[in-house]
């Protein structure tokens, strides 16, 4: 089976389509929030260097959220256009799931950290034992004070906006906080499709003309006219 893993949730842009063993092709890059000009050039991309075309494979992934509103409106509009194109079906995960997939071999709990903007981030707690990685809490945007109040004491946090909130935990954990370093911080495509392949391999895909983002919290335009 091939599936395409799309990455949309931050102001990077991630792709990769994955066999289920084998990475055929990835991309990575800061796109300063263009995603509406270079996610159908960079899909196209991608799949010409894996030698495939849109026919060629099983299904879709896409990072459903939380993050960027307008990331994430983009990356499922584009997706759901191939899908109702291509009679593919599509899988929605989670972007904070995908977030912690390359770091399955790490001794404390995982806490992915993205900054949900007002001062407060997107996160969860995830527990690893025997590399399996599993979700223990809710998804929850909350303030790093809040955060730190709800997890336990020794954990590891990661994500592309760590830097943003790092002093802060070291100042609320006093010397008992671990950080990931490096690109296992940064949103993956390959991440989120092999997370896609799993639930495709169960037939756990999406109903088109029901999903929605994850957004975790109200956008502004509901909350100025009160919907929702």
């Amino acid at each position: 089976m091939k599936i395409l893993g799309v990455d949309t949730a931050t102001s990077y842009l991630a792709l990769g389509i994955v066999t289920e063993n084998k990475i055929l092709s990835e991309l990575r890059f800061d796109a300063r929030q263009t995603h509406a000009q270079l996610l159908m050039p960079n899909i196209n991309k991608i799949l010409e260097e894996a030698g495939q075309k849109l026919k060629d494979l099983d299904g879709i992934a896409i990072s459903i959220g939380p993050g960027s509103f307008t990331g994430l409106r983009i990356g499922l509009a584009t997706v759901k256009g191939l899908c109702y194109a291509s009679g593919k079906p599509l899988v929605a995960i989670s972007s904070l799931d995908a977030l912690t997939y390359l770091n399955r071999t790490v001794l404390y709990p995982l806490v992915p950290i993205m900054d949900a903007k007002k001062g407060e981030v997107y996160s969860a707690i995830y527990e690893v034992k025997e590399n399996i990685i599993k979700r223990i809490s809710k998804y929850w945007v909350t303030s790093v004070e809040k955060l730190v109040a709800k997890i336990p004491k020794e954990v590891i946090f990661l994500g592309p906006d760590l830097e943003i909130f790092k002093a802060e935990l070291l100042e609320l954990y006093k010397g008992k906080a671990h950080f990931i370093e490096g690109d296992s911080n940064l949103p993956s495509g390959t991440a989120v499709a092999f997370l896609g392949l799993e639930k495709l391999k169960k037939n756990d895909y999406e109903n088109l003309d029901g999903i929605e983002p994850l957004y975790v919290r109200k956008s502004e335009e509901e909350l100025r006219f009160g919907h929702g």
